[in-house]
């Protein structure tokens, strides 16, 4: 991938998910955590952006798969909303493994970090870039 591109689809990873900050519930708009389903909203400078973060995993390669949350409120390693964006692409396994019907879409949505952990394990993810980090807290 250029790096033109790479920063390319950064950005527009950005801006999804400003609008699925807003957009509201599942399946657009979720943030999957442990198996539940979360939205959120963007922090007015209300916690800063320093310190340690979680992991946001958004992925490329199919749609309708939503981002994962390494943890969530009341989990005790939780940062409170200050996330580090990991973009994960699906590899050919995974989209054969999670796009049975080849309509281009997930067939089933990873929702938890272990999933992905997984996922990655089996050769059906990989971490193609870093995006973002920036401050905005889960809703149950």
């Amino acid at each position: 991938m250029k790096k033109g591109t790479i920063l390319t689809g950064l950005l527009a990873i950005a801006l999804l998910i400003v609008s699925t900050a807003t957009a509201g519930g599942p399946p657009f708009g979720a943030f999957w955590a442990d198996g539940m389903v979360f939205k959120t909203v963007i922090a007015p400078n209300s916690l800063p952006n320093k310190g340690p973060k979680d992991g946001l995993y958004v992925f490329d390669g199919l749609d309708g798969q939503n981002p994962v949350a390494e943890a969530k409120p009341g989990d005790q390693d939780y940062n409170g909303g200050r996330w580090q964006v990991y973009v994960l692409q699906f590899t050919a396994d995974g989209i054969a493994a999670h796009d049975g019907d080849g309509d281009g879409a997930a067939d089933f949505q990873l929702m938890s970090w272990e999933m992905v952990q997984t996922h990655i394990g089996l050769g059906h993810l990989e971490q193609v870039a870093m995006g973002p980090s920036f401050v905005c807290p889960l809703i149950k």
